[in-house]
């Protein structure tokens, strides 16, 4: 007998993936219905019966202001790289100084060391543009230093402190949902970093992202101390369903760094449109990333968990 309602706004794209988790996690306890949902949510798609359950609802995108405000809810959230930073910071999670970027400022070095990293703040997840120069620079930087395609020519930038990850630029995805793993990526940039001795151009020239489509080699990384320090992350925030944390490693010390974790919703990497159109091999991405460890299963049991804990 059903005792519990748990509804997941979903991306269209997404549906199918959740609908196979829905089936999975009925298996599991059948007292909770999981009820999948495309993009918008309304009372009249859900069974009346099931309205006057305790219910959870997640929303991994469009989430409404009063829709289901009496039902316990999880929902997607649009957080600005400060506004992060400023919560890593309060939260005592190892992370990076940042700052909007302007044309003329100074940066501590004390802070910020000898190299940071200039990178956009809209225009986000291509890995272009991404550039690494000597902090003692920055106050001599004029737009007319950048190529004349560079995203700094239709972007807002960010300047943060620049952490050396190894030969190459790298960086870690983990992918938390419900406070679970259900993968960990990693992404290592297929360009040696700029020799600074060639100068101020050629480092606006050359992009440091390790998320550069078509530049970049991912791989499947079994690596626990990078898994619990994005569920460290993703512990200190109480009302988002999903989080795809990017993670860097010093390769110095081995200290981990928190850059981001993407509580935005378009994080569902194993069927998105976003990585529909990167041009890689989304197929074999997205069956290593369902294979590692079993993602949809443990997706499945993470709902119920939740179910348990939240629905009201």
């Amino acid at each position: 007998m059903i005792q519990k309602t748990v509804i997941i706004v979903c991306r269209n794209e997404s549906l199918e993936d959740f609908n196979q988790i829905a089936r999975r996690a009925h298996r599991l306890d059948s007292t909770v219905a999981v009820i999948p949902i495309s993009e918008h949510l309304h009372s009249s798609l859900i069974a009346k019966p099931l309205l006057n359950l305790p219910m959870l609802v997640i929303f991994l995108c469009n989430p409404p202001d009063k829709e289901f405000h009496l039902a316990g809810k999880l929902a997607v959230e649009e957080i600005s790289k400060i506004k992060e930073y400023e919560h890593f910071k309060k939260n005592h999670i190892s992370c990076l100084p940042i700052e909007p970027f302007k044309f003329g400022m100074s940066l501590d070095s004390s802070i910020y060391g000898e190299l940071v990293v200039l990178k956009p703040q809209t225009i986000q997840s291509t890995g272009k543009d991404i550039n690494m120069i000597p902090t003692n620079l920055i106050p001599t930087l004029k737009l007319e230093d950048f190529p004349e395609d560079h995203l700094i020519r239709r972007d807002q930038y960010y300047v943060q402190k620049f952490v050396y990850t190894g030969d190459k630029p790298e960086h870690y995805r983990v992918l938390v949902f419900l406070d679970t793993v259900l993968y960990i990526r990693k992404n290592e940039s297929i360009f040696d970093y700029p020799n600074l001795n060639d100068g101020l151009k050629s480092s606006l020239s050359r992009t440091v992202g390790s998320n550069y489509p078509r530049h970049r080699k991912h791989s499947m990384a079994n690596d626990h101390e990078i898994g619990q320090f994005a569920l460290k992350v993703s512990a200190t925030y109480t009302k988002h369903p999903i989080f795809g944390v990017d993670v860097v490693r010093e390769k110095n010390t081995g200290t981990l760094y928190a850059l981001e974790t993407n509580p935005g919703g378009n994080t569902w990497h194993f069927s998105s449109n976003f990585t529909a159109k990167m041009g890689e091999d989304n197929k074999l991405r997205r069956e290593q990333c369902l294979k590692q460890f079993n993602a949809f299963d443990r997706a499945a049991e993470a709902l119920i968990r939740k179910a348990h804990e939240l629905a009201k």
